[in-house]
């Protein structure tokens, strides 16, 4: 009997070494992790104010509030103005000598840094340092948006500000989210969802909902990147535990190589409505390429090759980027995040200050159009 106790405790003794070892090994690798804050451990996290539009597909909220994060290196708070986009409110037409409105999608609405870093607030503190005392530039970025869409805010916008010039902020895939059509995006228990018809809607709606049951699963995610870290390899990167954003695959768009093929005139289409529309609002619309990390000159190319023959002013402004990189001893990679492929603080820093050398500001006559500088424009005084 003493023997068969003793073989039992043992046993206990034994079991609860290999516990204590596995938690042991557990919470070693845990801390491991937090140490080393591996890329595929993090969350990443998109602003749940996202509103329907019948017009553009989606908005922002009017002031709306909430908080991007990603791959351990973004951590920003955002705050959007009354108009529903990330800028200070835009100043009252009596105080304004220069006003410029600015479109674009995620370059341009730059949700992944601080306010005062995207490069319209500081191509607006460029233009004030250099003589525009009363410069005022409107950021009407737009994450997720084609050419089409942010056409449709120049449509809007322009004949309520009447601004003396006007930056479109074109980016490579622009053309893409022209040709994969406009989507609709909204805020569904925290997650954002992203889709085109009201069956892929209520398909995605679905799976938030059973993602919602998971309540163990879900709980270990939000406290232990180990866990974290596991339900993605098993799930996949775009899995819920660390993705707060869901939009059905091409295939489930619909979306294919003969479609693509069918849609390609649209890209062109869409430079064409531009081009009308800056002859017909005489507001010095500038199509302003944005470097992208892969090729910094793949915006710029893809510009110019859509926009042959028509009457539109694409402004280089890769010289006084490369020149300032030079300056800071600085390599192309450093503009971006390291995992996000967008600008950086430094990068929309650069951008602005290109933005701000490449393009004359003085104004000309009502129907003139703004033209590329080699230099930094002189002040009013000068004019």
């Amino acid at each position: 009997m003493l023997r068969r106790v003793a073989r039992l405790a043992r046993g206990v003794a034994v079991t609860a070494l290999l516990c204590a070892s596995v938690l042991f090994a557990l919470a070693l690798a845990e801390l491991g992790l937090r140490v080393a804050r591996p890329e595929a451990a993090s969350r990443i996290e998109y602003p749940c104010f996202y509103l329907p539009d019948a017009r553009t597909g989606f908005r922002y909220a009017p002031n709306g509030r909430g908080h991007v994060s990603g791959h351990f290196e973004i951590d920003n708070e955002v705050a959007l103005n009354s108009l529903g986009f990330y800028d200070d409110e835009p100043a009252d037409a009596a105080h304004v000598g220069l006003r410029v409105l600015a479109a674009g999608d995620s370059f341009t609405a730059a949700l992944n840094v601080p306010r005062d870093q995207v490069w319209t607030a500081v191509l607006e503190r460029e233009l004030r340092a250099r003589g525009y005392a009363d410069a005022d530039v409107v950021n009407l970025g737009l994450d997720g948006t084609g050419t089409d869409v942010q056409l449709e805010l120049l449509r809007e916008y322009v004949p309520r500000f009447r601004p003396q010039i006007v930056l479109l902020a074109f980016f490579a895939n622009d053309i893409e989210d022209v040709q994969n059509g406009r989507f609709t995006r909204e805020c569904y228990r925290d997650t954002v969802l992203s889709y085109q018809t009201p069956v892929q809607r209520d398909a995605l709606r679905a799976r938030v909902d059973a993602h919602a049951q998971r309540r163990m699963l879900r709980a270990l995610a939000d406290h232990s990147l180990l866990a974290r870290l596991a339900l993605t390899a098993w799930e996949g990167p775009r899995t819920l535990f660390r993705l707060n954003f869901l939009q059905p695959s091409r295939a489930e768009l619909g979306i294919t190589p003969e479609l693509l093929r069918e849609r390609a005139p649209r890209g062109r289409e869409s430079f064409e409505a531009l081009a009308r529309f800056a002859e017909r609002c005489a507001c010095g619309l500038v199509v302003v390429p944005v470097p992208a990390r892969r090729e910094l000159e793949a915006s710029l190319a893809l510009a110019r090759g859509v926009s042959v023959g028509l009457p539109l002013q694409i402004v280089d402004v890769l010289p006084g980027v490369r020149a300032a990189l030079a300056r800071d001893g600085r390599e192309p990679s450093d503009l971006f995040f390291r995992y996000d492929a967008h600008l950086n603080g430094y990068g929309n820093r650069l951008f602005a200050e290109a933005v701000a050398d490449a393009i004359d500001w003085r104004p000309r006559g009502e129907d003139a159009e703004p033209v590329a500088s080699s230099g930094a424009p002189p002040p009013p005084s000068a004019r």
